[in-house]
């Protein structure tokens, strides 16, 4: 497999940050949130895959498995090789949402 590609995630991420950027009380005070897609290469694999998180700022919120851990996006970025990063704000993601009709990942 050519490095930039990455296999299909197995957990529950993009539906996990999806449903965590669709709350109203982030889809009413949405500035500071973006709904991220990327490659990791150091989750709990040995092979890049396709993830979801959602950042705040310069904090990442990570949601999957029933998990809700709150890291430095520095930190995060660092420790689990992000690439290849599509970030949408919360009403791009909204649109994607419902135009796609799933959780993604959309490009």
């Amino acid at each position: 497999m050519p490095v930039d590609e990455a296999s299909a995630p197995t957990g529950d991420c993009f539906e996990a940050a999806a449903k965590f950027i669709s709350q109203s009380a982030i889809v009413d005070y949405p500035d500071d949130y973006r709904l991220a897609h990327g490659n990791v290469a150091k989750l709990r694999q040995d092979q890049t895959v396709n993830h979801a998180w959602v950042e705040e700022g310069d904090l990442v919120h990570e949601l999957s498995n029933g998990r809700h851990d709150v890291y430095s996006k520095h930190s995060y970025y660092k420790r689990h090789g992000i690439t290849s990063v599509r970030t949408y704000t919360v009403e791009q993601a909204l649109l994607y949402l419902a135009r796609e009709g799933n959780w993604g990942p959309w490009d």
